[in-house]
C-alpha cells in the first residue's frame, strides 16, 4: 500500500535483458526496454536520502570497468532540464574528473533507442551526444546520474512511450557505454550496478508492471538471467546478493521471508557498501558480462576493489570432521560442536546431522551457515532437530554437508504484487544461450495471510526441513501472489519483507562414526582436617575427596587445592580407591600456594588425597580457609559448572564455569572449608645441644697413650615453640657429622651428628680435653637460632675429673685416666785401683 514513504520491495536484482548484438549501443535503459517493450518503465530514484520504499538510496551510482584509450559515454533525460541535474565520473583513484550539468541529454523515447553518437560522430539516425571521457587508467569508474529535484516520482510511463521529464528525483532514461579503442563500435557489459533504486509511478499497480530483463553475474562465476515478469510494488528496491535476510546476531541466512518492513537493520547486507567474508552483493548488468571482464578490479567502488568476471568454481567439499567446541574431535558436550571441512569456494552450507541406529537415538537436525574458501567451522549447539540436548554416551551418527553455489537471493520489500512469478535462469557457463535450472525456493511461513488476492502456493518451498523441496520451475511458477487482488493494501506482500532463492548443489560429502558425548556431575565431595586448633609449630593434614557422579568418564580433570598465607606445604598422598588415577601427578606451585593435578574418573568414582601442611607464625590469626576446586576437561559437559557466556572457550577457571552456568545457583565442583582455627601465641624459638666425650683405649693397652681416641654424641632438642629447620653442629676442634636436620617444637636428636678426636701428648699431660660445639638453625621466619654446647659429662673439678678451665667454665670435659709408674735398677763394676792385679784394701767397686 502507499503510504507518505511508499513501500519498497528489495528484489536481489532482476530480469536481464536481450541479446546485444555487435551493432547494440549503451548499457542502461535502453536494453531494459527495447522497442516494443510492455509494462511499465520503471526509472531511477536518484537522491541519497533513504526511505522505507528505498533504503539503500544513492544518486543513481552505476559502475564501469574500462581500459586505457577506450572512450566512456554518459548521459540521462534530466540533463539540461534544471534543477539540480547533473552527471559525475570517478576515476579509479576516486577523483572526479566530470561534473557535468548540460550535456549528454537523452531528449526523448527515439533518442533513447538510437543509443549515442561515437567520438567525433557527426548527428543523424536520431543518436544523442553523450559526454565523453577517454580512459587513461584501467580501472572500475563510478557514476553519479544525480535528478532535478528530490520529490518522490510518481508518474507512471509505459515502457515504450515518451516520457516528460519532471522536477522531482526520478530520472526516467540513461546510458553508460563504452566505445572501443578504435572508435567503431561499442562494448557490451562492462557497465553494472550493485543496487537499483526504482519507481514505476502510482497507477494501475494490479493490472501491469516491470517487465525489464537484467543479468546477474555470482562472485563464484556463475551467470543467471532475470525477468521481473510484470510485479509492482511502485516504488521498490533491486538487489540482488548471496544471503537474503540475516539472523541479526550470527549473520547466518535465516532463508525465510520476514513479517514486516521494518526494524532490518542487521538483517540484509548494505548494498552500498563493501562486500565482506560472509555478505556479497552480486552484481547487476544490463547486458550479458563482457567477456574481457579480469577477476578483479580496483577503482571508485566501495573498499577500492572488488571481484568482477571470475571462473566458475564447482561447490565441493572435503575433509569433514567433528570437533567439540573445546577442540577435541569427535567429542562432544551439550555445548556442542563444529562441523569443520573444507570447501572449494564460499557458499551457503546445509548440514545435516542424523542417527544411524534403528531405532534412532536422536531426531535430525539440519544447521545452515556460510563457507568461504578453505577450511571452515560452522558452530552446532549440540541438540537435536527437536532442540532436545544430545544424549550421553557413544551414539553412531552420519553428518552430510551439501555446499551452494550460485546462490542469488531476490528479497522484496512491501511488494504488492507478484502476480505472474519471477522467472529466475542460470545460463550453461560453457554457452549462454542455454538454460541449465529455472528452479526457484522459498519460505512464507509466518507472514499474515492477505484480505485481497492470493497467497503464494506452497506457503514453504525451502530445501530444509520440513519440506525438503527440491525446487519449482520459475517459468511456472516463480513465487506467485497477489493474483485476483486490487488496490495497494491488504495483499500478502504489503508491509512484508519476501525472499525468492536460488543456487545450485554440489556432491553431498559425509562422515559416518560414532559421536561422544560426554556429561560429567564432578564435585569436592568432602575436605576434613584432622584437627580444628592450630598454633605455630603444628602439622594438620587435610582429607579431600572428588567424585564423578556421571553419567560418563572423564579423563584429565583440572583438580586444585589452594591453602592460605602461612601454611607450608609437608606431604602428601594420593588414594585412587581402587577406581581413580593421576593423569598428571600433584605438584604445589608456592608463588599460588596451590596444588594441581588431573584426575581421570570413571562414573561413580571418588578419590581421596591426604594433604600435611606446617603452621607457621607468619599465618592470619582466625578461621582458615581451604578451597578445592575440580574442573570439566574439553567438550564435557558438567551439569552445574558448564558456562552459556559466549563467545565459547574451552574451560580453563571453574569459577567463570560455575558462575555461567544459566541456573542460578552455585555448582558443587568449589568447596571451602574453614574449620581450623590458628591462634597466634608469640613465636619463642630455643634449642638445647648437649655434647657428650667417652675415651676410647684405641690399641686397648689399658693406658692413656697418644694416638687413643674420644668419640663424641650430639643431643640436639628444639625447646621453642615453633619448629626448627636447617639444624648443623660446629667444633673448633673437631669436624662433626651429620645434618642438618629440622626439629618440631619439643622434637629430640641424639643420633643425627658425631665427631672423633685424636689425643695428643699435651691432653694425656693435661688429663683431660676440654672442648665447646655450636648448634645453629633457623626458625619459620628464617631468623638464626644458636645454642653453645652444654657438657653430657661429669663437672670439672669433681671426684676424677679435671679442674675446670677457667677460659672455658662450659666445655665439655673428657677425663683421661692416669696411670704413674717407676723402675730403679742398679749395677755394680769392681776398677783395681792400684793396677796389681789383685783385690786390694781400698780398691773401688763404682
Amino acid at each position: 500500500m502507499r503510504h507518505s514513504t511508499k513501500f519498497y520491495y528489495v528484489s536481489y536484482l532482476l530480469i536481464c535483458f536481450l541479446f546485444i548484438a555487435q551493432f547494440s549501443y549503451a548499457d542502461g535503459s535502453k536494453d531494459l526496454y527495447p522497442s516494443g517493450k510492455t509494462g511499465r518503465r520503471a526509472y531511477l530514484r536518484a537522491y541519497t536520502t533513504p526511505t522505507p520504499n528505498w533504503p539503500f538510496a544513492n544518486d543513481g551510482t552505476h559502475f564501469v570497468y574500462a581500459k586505457v584509450g577506450e572512450v566512456i559515454t554518459l548521459a540521462s533525460s534530466a540533463q539540461s532540464t534544471g534543477g539540480n541535474s547533473r552527471i559525475r565520473l570517478f576515476a579509479p583513484s576516486g577523483t572526479q574528473v566530470i561534473d557535468n550539468t548540460t550535456d549528454g541529454q537523452i531528449a526523448n523515447r527515439t533518442a533513447e533507442l538510437a543509443g549515442p553518437r561515437f567520438f567525433g560522430q557527426a548527428a543523424g539516425g536520431n543518436r544523442y551526444l553523450p559526454i565523453y571521457h577517454t580512459v587513461t587508467t584501467e580501472g572500475i569508474y563510478r557514476v553519479e546520474f544525480v535528478a532535478r529535484g528530490t520529490g518522490d516520482p510518481g508518474t507512471s510511463y509505459n515502457a515504450d512511450a515518451n516520457w516528460t521529464e519532471a522536477n522531482d528525483a526520478g530520472i526516467r532514461a540513461w546510458d553508460v557505454s563504452v566505445i572501443n579503442t578504435t572508435n567503431d563500435g561499442f562494448i557490451s557489459g562492462r557497465t553494472y550496478v550493485n543496487v537499483l533504486n526504482l519507481t514505476n509511478g502510482l497507477t494501475s499497480p494490479n493490472t501491469t508492471g516491470f517487465e525489464g530483463i537484467l543479468h546477474i553475474l555470482t562472485k563464484d562465476g556463475y551467470t543467471y538471467r532475470v525477468n521481473n515478469n510484470g510485479n509492482n510494488g511502485l516504488y521498490f528496491t533491486f538487489l540482488v546478493n548471496n544471503n537474503g535476510f540475516l539472523n541479526q546476531s550470527t549473520q547466518e541466512p535465516i532463508y525465510k521471508s520476514l513479517n514486516t518492513t521494518t526494524g532490518l537493520s542487521g538483517q540484509i547486507h548494505d548494498p552500498n557498501t563493501a562486500d565482506n567474508s560472509k555478505q556479497i552483493t552480486q552484481k547487476l548488468f544490463y547486458a550479458l558480462p563482457a567477456n574481457d571482464l579480469p577477476t578483479t578490479g580496483s577503482g571508485a567502488v566501495p573498499g577500492g576493489n572488488t571481484w568482477l568476471k571470475n571462473a566458475i568454481v564447482l561447490p565441493e567439499v572435503t575433509d569433514v570432521k567433528l570437533v567439540g567446541v573445546d577442540g577435541t574431535v569427535g567429542q562432544v558436550s551439550n555445548r556442542g560442536g563444529y562441523i569443520r571441512f573444507t570447501a572449494g569456494t564460499q557458499g551457503n552450507v546445509a548440514i545435516l546431522i542424523e542417527s544411524t541406529e534403528s531405532p534412532v537415538a536422536f531426531a535430525p537436525r539440519t544447521i545452515t551457515g556460510f563457507a568461504t574458501s578453505g577450511v571452515n567451522n560452522v558452530l552446532w549447539d549440540g541438540k537435536d532437530g527437536t532442540g532436545t540436548p544430545m544424549p550421553a554416551g557413544n551414539v553412531p551418527a552420519k553428518v552430510t554437508i551439501s555446499l551452494q553455489g550460485a546462490e542469488v537471493h531476490f528479497p522484496f520489500f512491501d511488494m504488492e504484487y507478484n502476480s505472474l512469478g519471477t522467472i529466475i535462469e542460470l545460463l550453461d557457463h560453457n554457452n549462454l544461450n542455454n538454460v541449465v535450472s529455472d528452479l526457484v525456493y522459498w519460505n512464507d511461513t509466518g507472514i499474515s495471510p492477505p484480505t485481497s488476492g492470493s497467497s503464494p502456493s506452497p506457503i514453504n518451498n525451502s530445501q530444509l526441513a520440513p519440506s525438503n523441496s527440491t525446487g519449482i520451475s520459475s517459468n511456472s511458477n516463480g513465487h506467485k501472489w497477489g493474483v485476483g487482488g486490487s488496490g495497494t493494501g491488504g495483499l500478502f506482500g504489503d508491509n512484508r519483507s519476501i525472499d525468492t532463492w536460488t543456487f545450485i548443489k554440489g556432491a553431498n560429502a559425509e562422515i559416518v562414526s560414532t559421536l561422544v558425548v560426554k556429561i560429567a556431575d564432578l564435585k569436592i565431595s568432602e575436605i576434613t582436617p584432622n584437627k580444628t586448633a592450630i598454633v605455630p609449630g603444628d602439622n594438620v593434614t587435610y582429607t579431600v575427596k572428588v567424585k564423578n557422579d556421571g553419567p560418563s568418564n572423564v579423563e584429565g580433570a583440572p583438580f586444585t587445592f589452594v591453602i592460605p598465607t602461612g601454611f607450608n606445604p609437608q606431604s602428601f598422598t594420593f588414594s585412587g580407591n581402587g577406581c581413580g588415577t593421576e593423569a598428571l601427578a600433584l605438584s604445589y606451585d608456592a608463588a599460588t600456594r596451590t596444588y594441581s593435578s588431573r584426575l581421570d574418573l570413571p562414573n561413580g568414582c571418588e578419590i581421596t588425597y591426604n594433604v600435611t601442611v606446617s603452621v607457621t607464625n607468619t599465618t592470619v590469626a582466625g578461621n582458615q580457609q581451604v578451597t578445592a576446586t575440580i574442573l570439566r576437561p574439553n567438550d564435557v559437559t558438567d551439569p552445574d559448572a558448564t558456562s552459556n557466556i559466549t563467545p565459547i572457550v574451552p574451560p580453563t577457571d571453574p569459577y567463570v564455569e560455575c558462575a555461567n552456568n544459566g541456573l542460578g545457583v552455585a555448582c558443587n565442583n568449589i568447596l571451602n572449608n574453614t574449620d581450623v582455627v590458628f591462634t597466634n601465641i608469640p613465636s619463642s624459638p630455643g634449642m638445647r645441644l648437649t655434647k657428650t666425650g667417652t675415651y676410647a683405649d684405641s690399641n686397648g693397652d689399658g693406658k692413656v697413650n697418644v694416638g687413643d681416641k674420644i668419640n663424641y654424641t650430639f643431643k640436639v632438642e628444639n625447646t621453642g615453640n615453633v619448629s626448627l629447620s636447617d639444624i648443623s653442629i660446629s667444633d673448633p676442634k673437631v669436624t662433626v657429622s651429620g645434618g642438618p636436620i629440622s626439629l618440631a617444637p619439643n622434637a629430640v636428636d641424639n643420633t643425627s651428628f658425631t665427631a672423633v678426636y685424636t689425643l695428643t701428648q699435651a691432653d694425656v699431660d693435661k688429663g683431660g680435653v676440654y672442648n665447646l660445639a655450636t648448634a645453629t638453625g633457623k626458625d619459620p621466619s628464617n631468623n638464626p637460632v644458636t645454642d653453645e654446647s652444654e657438657s653430657g659429662n661429669a663437672a670439672g673439678g669433681t671426684p676424677g675429673m679435671p679442674p675446670v678451665d677457667p677460659a672455658c667454665p662450659a666445655c665439655t670435659i673428657t677425663a683421661l685416666p692416669s696411670s704413674p709408674g717407676m723402675r730403679l735398677t742398679k749395677t755394680g763394676t769392681y776398677a783395681d785401683s792400684n793396677g796389681d792385679g789383685k783385690v786390694n784394701v781400698g780398691d773401688k767397686i763404682n
